[in-house]
């Protein structure tokens, strides 16, 4: 396995897709073993958030925070397809849009 890096130090968007690409979900499946449900929940958002900033800049936290309440195939699914990634964080701005056009 390569070296540890920090997604954090990688201020390109393409070299961050790229990092992620190179970790595909079997690497996190693995990750995730012996690793309490909040640890779990903690390293599944760390390796979403950086994903969904790269499409959404802005609403990250609340976004991430949304498609960790989903279950966990469909997260991976969101790891691995930028498209489905989009389509589902498309889904989560028209959510919060219609929340606030409702107050």
């Amino acid at each position: 396995m390569p070296p540890p890096i920090s997604i954090n130090s990688i201020h390109d968007p393409l070299a961050r897709a790229a990092f992620f690409q190179r970790f595909p979900v079997a690497v996190l499946t693995e990750a995730l073993e012996n690793r309490t449900p909040s640890e779990q929940r903690i390293l599944i958002g760390e390796t979403l958030y950086p994903l969904v900033e790269l499409v959404e800049p802005v609403l990250t936290a609340k976004i991430t925070g949304m498609l960790l309440e989903l279950d966990r195939a469909q997260i991976f699914k969101l790891i691995e397809s930028p498209e489905a990634l989009k389509e589902k964080v498309n889904e989560a701005i028209a959510v919060l849009i219609s929340g606030f056009s409702n107050r």
